[in-house]
């Protein structure tokens, strides 16, 4: 059972956008690897931007300075 796993802020993709790369990612893995598509799992992990941080400052800190 091989696992695919993507870690990006909450903000980033959409539903549709996580839809597409499921599926994309999936038939090149399994075109790639030999193994059938049912046998993947591929998870997305959405991490708020109050808990990434870069530098020293959370993602929405260093948002807040560059908008300023």
């Amino acid at each position: 059972m091989p696992v695919i796993t993507m870690t990006l802020g909450a903000d980033q993709i959409d539903r549709q956008q996580k839809t597409e790369f499921i599926k994309s990612v999936t038939e090149s893995a399994a075109r790639i690897t030999n193994i059938p598509e049912q046998s993947f799992i591929v998870f997305i992990e959405q991490l708020d931007c109050d808990n990434i941080g870069v530098g020293g400052l959370s993602l929405n800190e260093k948002r807040k300075l560059r908008a300023s």
